[in-house]
């Protein structure tokens, strides 16, 4: 029942930090850049984003750790679903920019939202970056001290405290608590799924399948109308080669 409770702070944790994160960061960087990209100053956001939430991933862990006064095994566990916690979200966020910059390519969007190898090589130091918050976690884990610096960092104590505050709050509580069950539901479903595919790449039965439905849908109807293309050139030209012969055919009578 701890790690249940663990697992549903940390969705909180997540939920009402993602929305902190886009009110005083997200929100003020679109308006001061005109919603233009600049790629160094979006990795510098997102590095930073990412290590302040390991840090908040690890804090959450060790004050349960604290407030349960559990045994040694108790808290290795509680470290192990902290970063299986962390990962899959860091995964997920990965997962739905791949399948998105595939959905649109496969639509022949690229020219209209402005795909190009840029956004593919930032998506490619994106997933260093997550990398990195992962790397952070264990850091924190297996150097006491790092993970003390990290935890008593000014910063990272003032997100603790702003999300508890934000969390307690009368109308917000309820909020913020539906949406963290979704985000733990969901958080759930990832880890099946991500476990159901390790074991079938273990076991030799690694069916390519689409990860997003609507992705592969969408390239089995543009297959669909490339073949109708084809088909209807091919009967034009069989038409205009049978109007031409009886043409001919009328003139040598």
């Amino acid at each position: 029942m701890n790690f249940l409770e663990l697992i549903f702070n940390l969705s909180i944790v997540y939920v009402v930090y993602n929305f902190i994160w886009w009110l005083l960061i997200k929100i003020p960087v679109s308006l001061i850049t005109g919603f233009k990209p600049h790629v160094q100053l979006n990795y510098a956001i997102s590095a930073i984003r990412y290590l302040i939430l390991s840090s908040l991933t690890y804090s959450n862990c060790y004050i349960h750790n604290q407030k349960n006064l559990t045994n040694l095994s108790s808290v290795a566990i509680t470290y192990l679903i902290g970063g299986v916690f962390l990962a899959l979200y860091l995964a997920g966020k990965l997962n739905k920019q791949t399948s998105i910059l595939n959905m649109v390519s496969n639509l022949g969007l690229k020219s209209k939202f402005n795909i190009n190898t840029s956004q593919k090589n930032k998506q490619k130091y994106e997933s260093h970056i997550l990398g990195v918050s992962i790397v952070i976690y264990a850091a924190c884990i297996g150097i006491p001290k790092f993970g003390n610096f990290l935890y008593q960092n000014p910063i990272n104590i003032w997100f603790i405290s702003t999300i508890e505050g934000l969390y307690l709050a009368p109308i917000l509580k309820g909020v913020f608590g539906i949406l963290g069950f979704f985000f733990m539901v969901s958080s759930f479903q990832k880890g099946v799924v991500t476990i159901s595919t390790f074991i079938n790449k273990i076991t030799g039965k690694n069916k390519k399948a689409a990860d997003n439905p609507l992705e592969e849908m969408m390239k089995n109807f543009n297959e669909k109308n490339n073949n109708q293309n084809k088909s209807s050139e091919k009967v034009d030209l069989e038409e205009d080669i049978y109007v031409d012969f009886e043409e001919v055919d009328e003139q040598e009578n």
